[in-house]
């Protein structure tokens, strides 16, 4: 049996302001109340409210400013992001697991869009469209509308929370995103996926949206596990 694990009064704080900073009660830019008021509405000492802020200005997610106070830093939403590294994306093991964390935000987004999305967010995820546009091959611009595609199915999902996990992954996807791009023999294949998801969604079908999701990720997936292969080839050679 694993033990139990002992979490210090100061894990805990820092536990509790994280917790208001992922459901938006804290939001970037907001600063927080003084070390004292924190301290009596949580019930312990200021020494622990400082080394609990201490912790979380450490890790990133807080900015301290001298004689102002205590701030959510600006780019929080990028803070999960920034501790994923490239080189742990070409990995196997790795891949499956961004692939799991999509699907499970990413299919339900297509599946409440579809059932939630108003005609003006629909008409956004259309975004796709304009992959036609480019002529021969622009991988930057090519993820750009890859990755407003899928903002834009989160934010018809109407669930905030979800939006919110799916921009702290937004540095992640746009690597993903990109190195399947780059891989991706025709962008009119990635189109073909993108209409099905769409239509699904404009056609108020949630099960059809989520399934054309999970095959568009599969998908995708291949192309990435295609530059593991060539990209391990590379380095044996």
């Amino acid at each position: 049996m694993e033990p139990i694990e002992q979490k210090t009064a100061t894990e805990l704080v820092a536990q509790r302001l994280m917790g208001l900073l992922s459901t938006g009660a804290l939001k970037p830019g907001d600063r927080l109340p003084p070390e004292r008021d924190l301290a009596r509405q949580l019930d312990v000492g200021r020494t622990t409210v400082r080394e609990a802020l201490k912790l979380l200005t450490l890790s990133g997610l807080l900015e301290a400013k001298r004689g102002d106070g205590t701030y959510v830093t600006r780019n929080f939403y990028n803070f999960l992001s920034n501790q994923i590294k490239w080189p742990l994306l070409l990995n196997v093991t790795e891949v499956d697991r961004i692939v799991e964390v999509r699907e499970a935000l990413e299919a339900k987004a297509a599946f409440l869009a579809a059932r939630r999305a108003t005609p003006e967010e629909i008409e956004k995820i259309c975004v796709f469209q304009q992959l036609l546009e480019i002529e021969g091959r622009d991988l930057e611009r090519e993820t750009e509308i890859d990755l407003k595609f899928h903002h834009a199915i989160a934010r018809a999902s109407h669930n905030e929370l979800l939006c919110r996990l799916m921009l702290s992954l937004q540095d992640i996807l746009r690597e993903y995103i990109t190195l399947s791009n780059q891989y991706t023999e025709r962008i009119e294949s990635t189109v073909a996926e993108h209409q099905a998801i769409y239509d699904a969604i404009a056609s108020r079908n949630p099960k059809e949206a989520e399934q054309a999701m999970i095959e568009h990720l599969a998908i995708s997936k291949t192309w990435i596990l295609k530059a593991i292969d060539r990209e391990i080839g590379t380095r044996e050679t």
